[in-house]
C-alpha cells in the first residue's frame, strides 16, 4: 500500500502548484499527518487524491478541537485497520509551555501503556505515526551525555559518536520541546512495527537524516512530505 506522509510544513508541490498529472503515477492510497499542519492544508489532499487521511495533532495545531481537518479521522489513542494494515496513532509533543497537544514525559508513558494494549488486542501493529520522535539513546535520560552534558560543556551536536560509546551516534535533540520520548522508544522496541512517523523535528533542522532505525522499525521524519510503501498483510 502507498502511503503519502506529511508533516509541519506545507509543500508547494503539494499545494500551491499541485498538478494532478504529476501524482497520476504514483498511486497514493493513504495519507498520513503527523501534525503541525492548517486543517485547510488536509483538507486539500484528501480532495486532490480522493482517498481517506488518518492524522494526529502536533503541538502547534491549536485549532483542530473548533475546526478538524473536513473528512479526516483522528487517530490519536485509536488503532484502525485500512486495507488489512493496522495503523495507531499518538498525538503531541513534549510539554514545555502547555498547550492541548503536549505531555510529560509521564503521561507519556501512561499513553503508551493503554496504546500496549489496544496493540495487543489488534494481534500487532504496522504502522504508528506520531507527532513527537522516539528517543534513539538506550541509556536513561538522566545518564545520557549527549543532550545532557556535564555542566560546563556544550550539547553533543546530531550526527557526533556519542561521548559514551564511540560505535552510536547521537541522533537526540538537546532541547527539551524537540527531544524525543522515551516511552515512544519502548513501544517501538516492544512491538516492532513496519514503520513509525513522525514530525516535530524538521530534519534535525537540516542535520538529521530522513530514516533511522530502532531493531526492524523504520523510524521516518514525515517534514514536507515522503511516500512510503507499506506491506499489507
Amino acid at each position: 500500500m502507498r502511503v503519502l506522509a506529511v508533516a509541519d510544513c506545507e509543500d508547494r508541490l503539494l499545494y500551491e502548484h499541485f498538478k494532478p498529472e504529476r501524482w497520476e503515477g504514483a498511486g497514493i492510497e493513504l495519507i498520513l499527518s503527523c501534525g503541525d499542519l492548517r486543517p485547510a492544508y488536509l483538507d486539500f489532499l484528501v480532495s486532490a487524491f480522493n482517498v481517506p487521511c488518518f492524522y494526529v495533532r502536533g503541538n502547534h495545531d491549536t485549532t483542530y478541537e473548533e475546526t478538524p481537518p473536513a473528512g479526516c479521522i483522528n487517530l490519536d489513542e485509536r488503532l484502525e485497520r485500512y486495507r488489512g494494515v493496522r495503523i495507531l496513532g499518538l498525538e503531541g509533543s513534549r510539554w514545555y509551555k502547555g498547550g492541548p497537544a503536549q505531555y510529560h514525559e509521564g503521561e507519556m508513558r501512561w499513553r503508551a501503556f493503554w496504546a500496549g494494549w489496544t496493540i495487543r488486542q489488534a494481534r500487532g501493529v504496522d504502522v504508528i505515526i506520531a507527532h513527537s520522535p522516539p528517543r534513539f539513546c538506550p541509556l536513561p535520560e538522566k545518564r545520557c551525555a549527549c543532550i545532557l552534558p556535564p555542566q560546563g560543556e556544550d550539547a553533543l551536536p546530531l550526527g557526533l559518536p556519542c561521548r559514551l560509546d564511540g560505535e552510536r551516534t547521537n541522533w537526540d535533540m538537546a532541547d527539551l520541546p524537540h527531544r524525543g520520548s522515551g516511552a515512544l522508544r519502548g513501544l517501538i522496541q516492544k512491538f516492532q512495527p513496519q514503520f513509525f512517523l513522525h514530525g516535530h523535528t524538521h530534519l534535525g533542522y537540516g542535520t538529521r537524516p530522513r530514516e533511522l532505525r530502532l531493531g526492524r522499525t523504520r523510524v521516518v521524519d514525515a517534514y514536507g512530505y515522503v511516500v512510503l510503501d507499506v506491506a499489507e498483510p
